[in-house]
């Protein structure tokens, strides 16, 4: 098993410290959902911690068999970017499922506002018209 470089390890920690002061900054400025805040407020931790403690990469490495512990990380991230992007995704069908319904919903309620509309009216409109006060010109 190799050990991760110490230029690599010392990129890998100030890129976790970055990545986490954002992730914080963002929740501060209400910018990240709280569903979301604490994924990437775990994800972030993770991997500052794993950055921090090269040893734990390596012997997770060994655990799992993989002959070049760097690529643990590597894979790990990817691994969590498809899960969030498929998250993401679930999310973003729903919200254009809800969408769609509620456009379907309003156009519904402005069709019946307009047919209330058009009964009131002829009503008014009749009832001037008995009267004889409706103006022919």
């Amino acid at each position: 098993m190799t050990a991760i470089p110490i230029i690599q390890q010392i990129v890998a920690i100030l890129v976790s410290l970055i990545l986490l002061l954002v992730t914080i900054q963002l929740i501060r400025k209400h910018k990240l959902r709280e569903e979301y805040a604490l994924l990437w407020l775990l994800a972030t931790i993770a991997i500052l911690i794993l950055s921090i403690f090269g040893s734990i990469v390596g012997a997770l490495a060994r655990f799992l068999n993989i002959a070049y512990s760097p690529t643990l990380p590597l894979v790990a991230g990817l691994i969590f970017a498809l899960v969030v992007l498929l998250s993401q995704s679930v999310a973003l069908s729903s919200q254009a499922n809800q969408n769609r319904d509620l456009a379907q919903g309003m156009a519904l309620m402005e069709f019946r506002l307009r047919e209330l509309e058009g009964e009131i009216d002829s009503k008014d409109t009749s009832h001037l018209e008995d009267d004889g006060d409706v103006d022919r010109s």
